[in-house]
C-alpha cells in the first residue's frame, strides 16, 4: 500500500526536517559508539579479564585447603571481592544497566573461559562466575570506568534539544513563508472570481517578493485592461450612435443618397478603425533595425501626394535602433494626421538625438491647447475643449500613440508653445528594445 504524501509545504517541510532529525540522531548515537564507547567497553574488558583471569590462575594453583585463606587476605587487602557461589543464590548474574553494560559484558565474556558468566549491575560493578575445579566463585570487582548510559543520555538530549530549535526556527520560517503563499492564493482565487484582489504587501524573501510583485502588476494589467475594454465598448457605442442616427432619419424621411451614406459609412468605418488600433497597439510585431529618418521621409512624402506638405529636419547623426517598424510609422503617422486635421498649417517633423534618446517632433501651428489641458490628452477619449475638438474623432488618436511609444521604451511628450500650434514629441531611448 502507497503511504499518502502531504500536500502542503508546511507539512512536506516538516516531514523532511524530521527525517533529517532522525538522521541526525542516529548519526550522533553511531559517533558516540565506534569513537567512545566501543573502544573503551573493550579496553576495559580486556582489563577486567585479564585481573580475573590472573585470580582463577592463582586459586587454581593452590591446594583446595589453601584457598579460603588466601580469598580472605584478597577481600581484606583489595578492592576485588571473591565469595563461593552458593547454589541457588542468583543475584550476581542478574544484568542491569542499560545497552552499554550488557555491550561491556557481552566482550568481557568473549575474553573470560568457557562457562564464565559474566553480569553487570547498575552499581558499576562487575560480578563474574568462574569455576575453579570442582567449586565455582563470584568474582566482584568494581569498574573505575562509568559504562552507564548518562553519557550517551546527555549526547542524545543536547542533539534532541538543537534538532527541536532547529524544527522551531523552521516551522518559524516556513509561517513566514506560508503568509505571503496564502494571501497569493486568496488574491488568485479573487482574480479567477472576476473580483479586484487588492495589492499584495511585495515583502519577505526576495523571491516571494519577486512573484507578489509579478501578480500586482498582472493584476493591475488586468484590471486597466478590463476598465479599457468598458470604456471602449461605451466609446463605441457612444461615437457611432450619431451617424447611425443620421443615418436612421434620412432612411426614415427617404432622403438618403448614395455620397451621404457613403461619408456616413466613411466615418463610422474610420470609428472603428480607431478602436481596432487602439486595442492591438501591443501586438507581437518583431523588432527590427530602423533608421527612423527613412521612416518619417516615406511618410511625409505619402502625406506630400495627398497635398499635405511637412517641412522636414532630420538630424544627420540619427542611429539606427531595434523597433517595431509597423507600430512606430503608425505612431507618427498618426501624430502628423493630427496635424493635417487640426493644425493645418505650420506642419513639420524634427529628429534630433541627445541624452541617448531619439526625439521625433511632429509640429503645427494651427489652434493652441491650454496648458491645463495638454497633460490630460493622451488619456483614452480625451478630447480638447476648444477649436482642435471641432472635427471628430473618438478621442484615441494621442492615447495610441503614447501606448505605441511606452512599448518601445518611451514615451509621449505634448507642449502647446504660447504662439499657438502643437509640439507633439516621440522620445525613444536608444538602447532600449520594445517590450
Amino acid at each position: 500500500m502507497k503511504l499518502p504524501w502531504p500536500r502542503s509545504l508546511l507539512a512536506r517541510n516538516f516531514l523532511l526536517l524530521m527525517v533529517l532529525a532522525l538522521a541526525l540522531e542516529f548519526s550522533v548515537f553511531a559517533t558516540f559508539y565506534q569513537l567512545l564507547q566501543k573502544p573503551r567497553s573493550e579496553g576495559l574488558a580486556t582489563l577486567v579479564a585479564s585481573q580475573i583471569n590472573t585470580q582463577r590462575v592463582i586459586l587454581a594453583a593452590l591446594p583446595p585447603g589453601e584457598r579460603d585463606d588466601v580469598i580472605r587476605r584478597i577481600n581484606a587487602e583489595g578492592a576485588m571481592k571473591i565469595s563461593p557461589a552458593i547454589e541457588g543464590n542468583a543475584s550476581h548474574g542478574e544484568e542491569s544497566g542499560g545497552i552499554w553494560l550488557t555491550d561491556f559484558a557481552r566482550r568481557l565474556e568473549r575474553q573470560l573461559p568457557p562457562g564464565s558468566r559474566p553480569a553487570i549491575t547498575h552499581l558499576g560493578a562487575a560480578h563474574v562466575r568462574m569455576q575453579v575445579g570442582d567449586q565455582a566463585y563470584w568474582l566482584s570487582l568494581p569498574l573505575h570506568v562509568q559504562l552507564r548510559d548518562r553519557a550517551m543520555t546527555v549526547a542524545v538530549a543536547t542533539s534532541g534539544l538543537i534538532v527541536g530549535l532547529m524544527l522551531l526556527a523552521a516551522w518559524l520560517i516556513q509561517r513566514r513563508i506560508n503568509r505571503p503563499l496564502r494571501q497569493l492564493q486568496r488574491a488568485t482565487h479573487a482574480l479567477g472570481s472576476g473580483r479586484a484582489p487588492g495589492r499584495l504587501p511585495e515583502d519577505g524573501p526576495s523571491e516571494l517578493a519577486a512573484v507578489t510583485r509579478q501578480f500586482n502588476r498582472m493584476a493591475e494589467n488586468l484590471e486597466r485592461n478590463e476598465g479599457m475594454r468598458t470604456l471602449m465598448l461605451a466609446g463605441i457605442s457612444h461615437d457611432i450612435r450619431t451617424p447611425l442616427t443620421k443615418l436612421r432619419l434620412l432612411l426614415a424621411m427617404d432622403q438618403l443618397d448614395e455620397h451621404t451614406a457613403s461619408g456616413y459609412i466613411q466615418q463610422i468605418d474610420a470609428i472603428l478603425g480607431q478602436f481596432l488600433d487602439f486595442g492591438r497597439t501591443e501586438g507581437d510585431e518583431a523588432p527590427s533595425i530602423l533608421d527612423v529618418n527613412i521612416l518619417v521621409q516615406q511618410l511625409a512624402a505619402e502625406f506630400g501626394e495627398r497635398g499635405d506638405t511637412f517641412a522636414l529636419n532630420l538630424d544627420p547623426v540619427l542611429p539606427t535602433m531595434c523597433l517595431r517598424p509597423l507600430a512606430l510609422q503608425r505612431a507618427i503617422a498618426n501624430l502628423m494626421e493630427n496635424a493635417v486635421r487640426y493644425g493645418k498649417t505650420g506642419l513639420a517633423v524634427d529628429t534630433q538625438v541627445g541624452d541617448g534618446c531619439v526625439s521625433i517632433r511632429v509640429r503645427d501651428a494651427g489652434p493652441g491647447i491650454p496648458p491645463d489641458q495638454v497633460e490630460y490628452l493622451t488619456r483614452p477619449f480625451t478630447r480638447a475643449d476648444d477649436a482642435r475638438s471641432n472635427n471628430g474623432g473618438t478621442g484615441l488618436g494621442l492615447a495610441i500613440v503614447d501606448r505605441l511609444a511606452r512599448i518601445h521604451g518611451g514615451d509621449l511628450r505634448l507642449e502647446s508653445p504660447p504662439e499657438g500650434g502643437l509640439h507633439a514629441t516621440i522620445v525613444l531611448p536608444v538602447q532600449a528594445s520594445p517590450n
